[in-house]
């Protein structure tokens, strides 16, 4: 298939195309066919090798609950979170 062809197919800029063909080239998993040397850019030919795909890689989940935090920035900076009983009154 041409660059143009996969661009269509695949909706995506011909940077986003660039990139994609780029990793798919690293991965095993599409290469340029044979053509001339004088070929444009454009013109060149992409097939599937046949080989799959290597797992995604697994991201560690983080805790939902815990949602972002900044008290290792503060930490980093020495600012003490304030106190929640600061405001109260003393019994």
């Amino acid at each position: 298939m041409r660059r143009d062809h996969l661009a269509s197919a695949c909706r995506l800029s011909a940077a986003e195309l660039t990139r994609a063909l780029k990793s798919a080239r690293q991965m095993g998993v599409v290469e340029h066919l044979p053509a001339a040397e004088d070929i444009a850019q454009a013109e060149r030919l992409f097939g599937l090798t046949g080989r799959a795909l290597p797992p995604a890689r697994r991201v560690p989940p983080r805790d939902a609950e815990a949602g972002p935090s900044f008290q290792p920035l503060l930490d980093a900076w020495g600012i003490a979170r304030p106190n929640p009983r600061r405001g109260s009154h003393p019994s």
